[in-house]
């Protein structure tokens, strides 16, 4: 609680005072243009593009081709991108033309003001450099016997021969690896303790987007809860670390949070880099991992193969189901810039000043590049000779890739093999699961029901 010190800690509705969209209507100049698009009322597309992306692009794409502008609540006027060139130019663009901080700065009343996700040029280069060490390779190998022995802790919990939504596991699944992992916490209660408060900081609803649009609204009913929430997620961060802090032997721990601590930097800064990591990789990794079962389940060739590769520590055909996974089930559906200057995208000249949206959806499921069965879950693709690794940006790219990338792919593929060497699952039924939009996120409408035929360990 907050007991009136010179704390160095943030609370939510601190964060949240002073943020203001900033509307955006870029007036094209000399030479300059914006693309088509619809005329329908900004609230409509707006509703349509918070709600459901996955569809709406697509429509618009054939409609109006690979670049069209949409007005979107609250930015305004926004680019969408959905050829190959153009989106690779925005997403790996250079930092100087393509910033993402304005773009990401609606998180801030979530993470903090200082996040990598929302900081540009030097500050983000400084603070990447921070943050990268516990995500390097050698880093990653040396906690995976944590993340398996986590999951395999969690699959002991499931019910046999009953129904449940693997979605709302893998949400617990990725929360606990977090905890232990990142965070470092072993005690099973405060784990619980842990799990409980993060669950609140994570579960960020449309609701929950109108106090970051409103900050006034955070005094009120639901908003003032989420305040709370995040006020005790907080509260609980700052103890771990100052826990960490006094801790001997914190340089021989493994967790993140004792590296984030190497050369002693304040508090706030260390509390928005574990939230930064919480925000940007708890949900993606927990539905990704729920697709990633609800595609095998539908494909019982591919499951036998994954199942036949079980007993070898690395096997390329699982690899190969993951990548297909994040292919046509993307952890985000697009990635946002704005630019400083103007640009070329689509045959258009577009001013600066301009948000521009590449659609990674569109280019992850276009037959140019992935042939005729773009559409189709077939692993094996990735197993042929020069599949089209230019047209895959499951991890965005550039300077602002996913600093979790490889952390992620790891834990996928390490709760792909713990959880069939444990359990035999199949669907409630057998027709594909219809994507939704949850934020930035495309998440399996039923949430993935799914049974549990037999145990096999545990």
């Amino acid at each position: 609680m907050d007991d009136g010190s010179t704390s160095t800690r943030t609370y939510a509705r601190q964060r949240l005072h002073g943020w203001r969209p900033d509307i955006h209507h870029p007036v094209p100049g000399p030479g300059e243009s914006l693309p088509p698009g619809p005329g329908t009322a900004s609230a409509v597309q707006s509703l349509r593009v918070w709600g459901g992306r996955n569809t709406y692009f697509p429509r618009m794409q054939r409609r109006y081709g690979d670049t069209f502008l949409l007005r979107i609540t609250p930015v305004g006027k926004v680019v969408i991108v959905c050829g190959l060139e153009d989106v690779r130019k925005v997403a790996l663009g250079a930092p100087a033309v393509f910033p993402i901080g304005e773009n990401n700065s609606l998180f801030d009343g979530v993470i903090g003001r200082r996040n990598v996700l929302a900081l540009d040029g030097a500050e983000h280069r400084a603070e990447r450099r921070r943050m990268m060490p516990p995500f390097h390779s050698e880093r990653v190998a040396g906690v995976i016997s944590q993340m398996r022995e986590t999951t395999a802790d969690e699959v002991a919990k499931w019910p046999v021969g009953r129904t449940f939504s693997l979605l709302d596991r893998m949400r617990e699944l990725t929360l606990r690896v977090i905890t232990r992992v990142v965070l470092g916490v072993e005690d099973p209660q405060r784990a619980d303790q842990f799990v409980v408060a993060l669950r609140r900081v994570v579960d960020i609803g449309t609701l929950d987007m109108l106090m970051w649009i409103w900050p006034k609204l955070a005094g009120f009913g639901p908003w003032r809860r989420a305040v709370q929430g995040l006020d005790h997620a907080d509260d609980l961060l700052c103890e771990e670390i100052d826990r960490h802090r006094r801790d001997p032997g914190r340089r021989q721990r493994r967790d993140v949070l004792s590296m984030l601590l190497d050369g002693d930097p304040d508090d706030e800064l260390v509390r928005v880099e574990l939230v930064t990591m919480l925000a940007g990789g708890h949900e993606t990794t927990a539905v990704s991992a729920a697709w990633m079962f609800e595609r095998l389940l539908r494909h019982p060739a591919a499951l036998a193969r994954v199942r036949a590769g079980l007993s070898e520590e690395k096997d390329e055909y699982r690899t190969a189901v993951v990548n297909e996974t994040l292919r046509l089930r993307p952890t985000c559906y697009n990635v946002g810039r704005r630019t400083t200057e103007p640009v070329e995208l689509g045959g258009y000249r577009v001013p600066a000043g301009t948000f521009v949206w590449a659609s990674i959806g569109a280019i992850h499921s276009d037959p140019r590049y992935w042939g005729a069965d773009a559409a189709a879950f077939r692993p094996e693709r990735w197993l042929e000779p020069d599949p089209p690794t230019r047209a895959f940006l499951p991890w965005g790219g550039g300077a602002h890739r996913c600093l979790g990338a490889i952390f992620a792919q790891a834990e996928l593929e390490n709760i792909l093999r713990t959880v069939l060497l444990h359990v035999e699952l199949s669907p409630d039924r057998m027709a594909d699961e219809q994507m939704t939009m949850r934020n930035i996120v495309p998440v399996p409408r039923r949430g993935v029901r799914v049974r549990i035929d037999r145990r096999i360990r545990g």
